[in-house]
């Protein structure tokens, strides 16, 4: 499916949604609630909306300063629906990604990833799932051509790569505990990277795994 079609071609709110409606013909209902300032906006406010130059994203210039991709995104959008197909789908096999397709382990592997380090950073990430979502986040940011964010998050490990083999450590839950200083400086500064996207993750992942259904 091309960029064309994700076109938002349609804008309509009702007490609790924002409605899309896309080139394709599918619409997307988007909470209010999920966005402090439409939340907080009169409904007058709410329907001075402005598209972004690519169709793609809304802006609200009286409520915040206008971004490229928009305070409402629909490759936000798409993808949040994508993730929570996949993480649906290992719900539906009791969490057992041995039972889920590829592409599924790999949406899963992309959200754990930005939820937790968006969260509480590198370390909580790890911490909750391991070496193996690791490798496999790393695995799915190389399909997507999101090298940038490859390498930050392969920098990240690179600061704990010294705990690998070391028989003093049972646990990665023990791991925060043992970092130097200059570590956990060095993974904060990395985090605030990741935090800056410098790929634009939502929309490699919608035109690499989409469309939503």
């Amino acid at each position: 499916m091309s960029e064309t079609d994700k076109r938002i071609t349609g804008i309509r709110f009702d007490e609790q949604n924002l409605w899309l409606t896309l080139a394709d013909g599918r619409s997307f209902s988007e909470p209010i609630k999920r966005h402090i300032r439409l939340e907080k906006a009169t409904p007058e406010q709410r329907l001075q909306w402005e598209l972004t130059d690519d169709d793609h994203g809304l802006n609200w210039p009286a409520l915040w300063k206008p971004s490229d991709t928009g305070m409402v995104s629909v490759w936000d959008i798409e993808q949040d629906l994508l993730y929570n197909q996949a993480l649906g789908a290992l719900q539906a096999v009791k969490w057992d990604t041995t039972l889920i397709t590829p592409a599924q382990h790999e949406l899963v592997a992309l959200w754990r990833m930005e939820a937790d380090i968006n969260n509480g950073g590198f370390m909580q990430f790890l911490c909750n799932w391991g070496v193996p979502n690791l490798e496999m986040a790393l695995q799915a940011l190389q399909k997507l051509g999101a090298m940038q964010t490859h390498e930050c998050l392969q920098q990240m490990f690179a600061v704990i790569a010294r705990f690998e083999d070391s028989p003093d450590v049972t646990s990665l839950d023990e791991l925060p505990a043992l970092l130097t200083k200059a570590e956990n400086d060095r993974l904060q500064e990395l985090d605030e990277a990741f935090w800056d996207y410098p790929n634009r993750l939502p929309k490699l992942v919608v035109l690499h795994y989409g469309p939503a259904v």
